[in-house]
C-alpha cells in the first residue's frame, strides 16, 4: 500500500541513482572497461540514455502518486474516515490504546510463531475515585493523561499500554528476558505511576496494584491472560495495596467468590437482611455505661456469619460502602429512638467510617439530615476513624473532620499504634479520642513492648488533652492496669459481647439476668 513516506522516499532514491549514474567517477569506470570495444563508448551512453530514460518515467508516476496521495489526506471524506478508524482502536481520553485495540494485538502476538517471551500487567489505581469526588471529573481527567504519560515512559517502544476502561490500564510485555527483567518492570511501573502528579494546582497521588499472568503457563489465549491478571491485582488489593503480584493457581477461583459475594451484598442490603449489634464501652474509673459501638453483622442464610473485614472490603471494592454506611445509620438512628421511647439512657453510638463515604462531597450534609430527620441530637453519633485512613489523604480527611465537627458529630481514631500516624496531624485533627489497638492490649500480659508502648499512648493523649479508650478489653487484670494507668474508656468481652438492640436492653436492666 502507498503512503505519502513511500512516495518521498521512491522519489529521492530514483533521483539520486539518476544522478549517480551520470557522473563518470573511479567507481564507475571498472563497470566500463567490460565493453573493451571501439563501440564501448558508444554502447555506454546508449544504456546511460536508457537508464535516465527509465528514472524519469518513474520519478513522473511518483510525482504524479504523491499528488494523488496529498489530495486524498486533504479530502474531508478521507479525514473524517482516519479519525473513525482512530477512535474505534484508542481511547480519546489519553490517547492510548483501547481495550478492542489491545485484545487484537494480543491475540495477534500469542498467535506468531516463535512469540517468545509475553506478560500482561493489569493495572488499577487505588483511591482514583476519591480524586474526582472532591477535585472534579476535569482533575481526574488531568491525573489519568499523567498516568497514561508515566506508564508510557516505564516500558519499551515495541510494548503496548492500553487504557482498559475507567483508572484500569493494561501493559502487554514482550521478549522481557526472563523473571528478573519482568519484576524490575513491574517496580518500575509502581514507583513511577505512585508519583504526586500536579492537579488543579494541588499535589494528588494514588497507589497501583498491578496483577501479571505470564504467557503460556497462565493462559495461551488474550482473554485468559486478562481474566488471570485480573484476578492477581484483586489478590493485591486484599493484602494491602500498592503492590504487585503474579497470578497463582486459585486466584481465579477466589475472584468468583468476591464476585457472588458482591451480589450477594447487594441483595442483602436491599433486603434489609444485615443486622446490627452494639457492643457496650465502659467508663473504667466508676464502671459507668459511657456508650456503645455500633457493629454490622451478616449472616448469610447458606455461608453463615460472613466476617465484617470480608463484607466491608467487598463493600468498599464495589461501591457498595455508601450503601452500607447509610444502611447502618438508619439501624442506629431507629435504635436510638426505640431506647429512647423506652427510657434507656445511652449516651452516643459509636460507627465506623471508611476513607470512601469520607471523601464523598455531599456525604456531610445528607448525614446531618438523616439525623436530623429522626430527630436525634448529632452530638449522639460519634465516628470512629481508622489511623491509616485518616493518613492517605490528610488534607482532604482535615476538611471533612472539621465539616462534621462543625455539625456536632464527635470523632475518634480507632486502631491507633496499629499504622503509620503523623503526630503534627493528630495534633490538627478536631478529634477529642484516640481508640488504643486491641492488640497492645491484648499483648500486655505477656510483652512487656506493648505495655510500654500502651503506656506511651495514654501519656500523649493526656498531653493533647485527649481521651483514651481500650479495645480488646478481655480480663479484670487488663482493666485495673488500663484504670491505673489513666486510661479513660474499656471495650472487649471482659464487659460485655456485641448484642442485638433487645440483648442490650435486657444487659442495661438490673432486674433481668444477662447471660453474655
Amino acid at each position: 500500500m502507498l503512503t505519502h513516506r513511500s512516495v518521498e522516499d521512491g522519489i529521492h532514491l530514483a533521483a539520486s541513482k539518476c544522478a549517480r549514474w551520470s557522473v563518470t567517477g573511479t567507481g564507475e569506470v571498472s563497470r566500463c572497461d567490460t565493453f573493451g570495444t571501439v563501440g564501448a563508448g558508444l554502447g555506454w551512453m546508449v544504456a546511460l540514455i536508457v537508464v535516465c530514460a527509465l528514472a524519469a518515467l518513474a520519478i513522473a508516476w511518483l510525482v504524479r502518486q504523491r499528488r494523488h496521495l496529498h489530495a486524498k489526506l486533504e479530502d474531508p471524506r478521507e479525514q473524517a474516515s482516519r479519525a473513525l478508524a482512530f477512535h474505534a482502536y484508542h481511547d480519546t481520553l489519553t490517547g492510548l490504546p483501547n481495550r478492542a485495540y489491545l485484545m487484537r494485538e494480543l491475540e495477534q502476538a500469542l498467535a506468531a510463531p516463535r512469540s517468545g517471551s509475553l506478560a500482561v500487567m493489569f493495572i488499577d489505581l487505588d483511591g482514583f475515585k476519591a480524586i474526582n469526588d472532591t477535585l472534579g471529573h476535569e482533575a481526574g481527567d488531568t491525573f489519568l493523561r499523567a498516568v497514561a504519560t508515566s506508564l508510557r515512559s516505564s516500558v519499551r517502544e515495541r510494548d503496548t499500554v492500553s487504557r482498559f476502561g475507567g483508572d484500569e490500564f493494561v501493559v502487554v510485555v514482550q521478549a522481557y528476558g526472563g523473571m528478573e527483567n519482568l519484576i524490575r518492570v513491574c517496580r518500575k511501573v509502581l514507583d513511577l505511576v505512585s508519583k504526586p502528579v500536579n492537579v488543579a494546582g494541588q499535589l494528588v497521588a494514588v497507589s497501583p496494584s498491578i496483577g501479571v499472568a505470564v504467557a503460556p503457563q497462565d493462559g495461551d489465549v488474550a482473554s485468559a491472560l486478562i481474566r488471570n491478571a485480573d484476578a492477581a491485582m484483586y489478590a493485591v488489593k486484599e493484602t494491602g495495596k500498592a503492590d504487585f503480584r503474579f497470578y497463582e493457581e486459585g486466584m481465579l477461583e477466589q475472584a468468583r467468590e468476591r464476585l457472588a459475594l458482591t451480589v450477594e451484598l447487594r441483595e442483602a442490603l436491599q433486603g434489609g437482611e444485615l443486622a446490627v449489634e452494639y457492643q457496650p464501652k465502659r467508663n473504667l474509673r466508676d464502671g459507668t455505661l459511657a456508650g456503645v459501638e455500633a457493629l454490622a453483622r451478616w449472616r448469610h442464610p447458606s455461608r453463615g456469619d460472613v466476617p465484617p473485614t470480608v463484607f466491608v472490603a467487598i463493600a468498599e471494592r464495589s461501591g457498595l460502602i455508601h450503601a452500607l454506611g447509610e444502611y447502618v445509620l438508619r439501624e442506629v438512628l431507629g435504635q436510638l429512638k426505640t431506647w429512647d421511647a423506652a427510657g434507656i439512657q445511652v449516651d452516643y453510638v459509636a460507627i465506623n467510617l471508611s476513607m470512601q463515604e469520607l471523601t464523598r462531597p455531599a456525604f456531610v450534609d445528607t448525614l446531618h439530615r438523616a439525623v436530623r430527620s429522626y430527630g436525634v441530637d448529632p452530638m449522639r453519633i460519634r465516628f470512629e476513624l481508622t489511623e491509616s485512613t485518616a493518613m492517605r489523604q490528610p488534607e482532604e480527611t482535615m476538611r471533612q473532620l472539621v465539616k462534621l465537627r462543625s455539625h456536632g458529630f464527635d470523632l475518634l481514631i480507632d486502631d491507633f499504634g496499629a499504622g503509620y500516624w503523623n503526630l503534627s496531624h493528630l495534633r490538627e485533627l478536631p478529634v477529642g479520642t484516640i481508640k488504643i489497638d486491641q492488640s497492645f492490649v491484648r499483648g500486655s500480659t505477656l510483652n512487656l513492648a506493648d505495655r510500654e508502648i500502651t503506656e506511651a499512648i495514654v501519656g500523649l493523649a493526656k498531653k493533647l488533652n485527649m481521651r483514651t479508650i481500650a479495645e480488646g478489653v478481655e480480663t479484670e487484670a487488663q482493666a485495673h492496669w488500663l484504670r491505673d494507668l489513666g486510661c479513660d474508656i474499656g471495650q472487649g468481652y471482659f464487659f460485655a459481647r456485641p448484642m442485638t438492640g433487645a440483648a442490650f436492653s435486657r444487659y442495661l436492666d438490673p432486674t433481668v439476668a444477662y447471660a453474655g
